[in-house]
C-alpha cells in the first residue's frame, strides 16, 4: 500500500496526528501548492509571477512548523537535501528568505515554488541567538521514496523501546544487534504487498541467518491479529507489535511495506519502499555484501 491512499490508511490507524502530519509533510517536504492570504501573497509575488509559480515544483527539504511567537522553525531538515547541504539544522529559526522577512510557513513554501528547481535560495537563519545567511540550491522534487533515502541512508538507525513480541524475541534496543545485519520490515496485516513479501523475508532469514542476518517485522497491529497473520503467512523471523507507532514515526515510515537494511555498525545502508519483485536480486546482493563486511570492534 502507498501513501497516495493516505486517507484510507489514516482511517485504519485512527489517529488524528496521522492526518495532521500528512498535511505538514505535503506542504513542507513536497512543495505542493499552498493557500495563502493576500497579504502574504503580496510579500512573495511580483506582478505576473503568480501564474508561473503553479507550473514549477522545486524542493528544499525542510519540514516546517510555526514558532511559539510566530515566524518559521525548521522542525526537521532532510539530511542530504538542499537545506541540509547548506547547513540548516533541526530547530533553526528561518528569519528570512531572499531578504523577505518570514512570518508564516506558507511564505517560504510559496517562495520555493516561485524560485523553481536549479536556482539558489538565500535563507537567513537564527541559531543560539546568532544569525547568518546560507544559500541552498533548489532541486527538482525527488519524490517521497527518494526523500526518505536522502534523509536516512548513511545515518545511524534509530533505537527502539521494548516492543510486544509476536514471534521470537527482539532485543530491547537496536544496539544489542551490532555486529549483525538487520532487515527491518514495517508491515501490517491488512497490507496486500506486505503479505506478498513475507515469504521472501522468510527465505532470506533461512538463507542468511547463520551468517548473521536478523530479519525483524514490526507492525502497529495488536499482538493477537499480528500472530494470526504471521502464522497464516508462514513468517519464520522475529515479529513485534508496536501499537503506539512510535517506531514508525522514528523511521519516518509513510508507506507500507518499508524495509530498512542496517549494517553491522548500525548504519542504514538502504531503504526500500513498497514491493517490487524485480528488486529482490539487488537486495539479496546487498545483504550478502553487508554480511561479508567485518564486524565492528566490541564496545567496552
Amino acid at each position: 500500500m502507498r501513501f497516495s491512499d493516505f486517507g484510507a490508511l489514516a482511517r485504519r490507524i485512527g489517529r488524528p496526528r496521522a492526518l495532521v502530519f500528512a498535511g505538514v509533510f505535503a506542504a513542507a517536504f513536497l512543495g505542493l501548492g499552498a493557500l495563502f492570504a493576500p497579504d502574504a501573497e503580496a510579500q512573495i509575488f511580483r506582478p505576473g509571477e503568480l501564474s508561473r509559480a503553479a507550473s514549477r515544483r522545486a524542493w528544499l527539504g525542510i519540514e516546517l512548523s510555526s514558532g511559539p511567537a510566530g515566524g518559521v522553525i525548521a522542525k526537521h531538515v532532510v539530511t542530504a537535501s538542499p537545506a541540509g547541504k547548506a547547513g540548516v539544522q533541526d530547530g533553526d529559526q528561518i528569519v528570512a528568505v531572499d531578504n523577505i522577512v518570514l512570518e508564516e510557513t506558507k511564505q517560504l513554501v510559496a517562495r520555493v515554488a516561485l524560485v523553481g528547481p536549479n536556482n539558489p535560495l538565500v535563507l537567513k537563519i537564527r541559531r543560539g541567538g546568532v544569525e547568518r545567511s546560507v544559500t541552498a540550491v533548489l532541486v527538482p522534487h525527488p519524490g517521497p521514496d527518494q526523500i526518505l533515502r536522502l534523509d536516512k541512508v548513511g545515518t545511524f538507525a534509530p533505537s527502539w523501546k521494548p516492543l510486544a513480541p509476536v514471534i521470537g524475541t527482539l532485543p530491547d534496543n537496536i544496539g544489542k544487534l551490532r555486529g549483525k545485519v538487520v532487515l527491518l520490515d514495517f508491515w501490517a496485516t491488512w497490507c496486500g504487498p506486505c503479505r506478498m513479501i513475507a515469504p521472501q523475508l522468510t527465505k532470506w532469514q533461512a538463507a542468511f541467518g547463520a551468517q548473521g542476518l536478523v530479519v525483524v517485522g514490526v507492525t502497529s497491529d495488536p499482538v493477537i491479529p499480528a500472530s494470526r497473520a504471521a502464522r497464516e503467512l508462514g513468517m519464520r523471523y522475529t515479529v513485534a507489535s508496536d501499537t503506539s507507532d512510535d517506531l514508525s514515526v522514528a523511521y519516518s515510515v509513510r508507506a507500507l511495506p518499508t524495509m530498512y537494511i542496517i549494517d553491522k555498525k548500525g548504519v542504514i545502508r538502504e531503504v526500500v519502499v513498497g514491493f517490487d519483485p524485480s528488486r529482490q536480486a539487488e537486495i539479496e546482493k546487498l545483504l550478502a555484501a553487508l554480511l561479508a563486511e567485518p564486524a565492528p570492534p566490541a564496545q567496552p
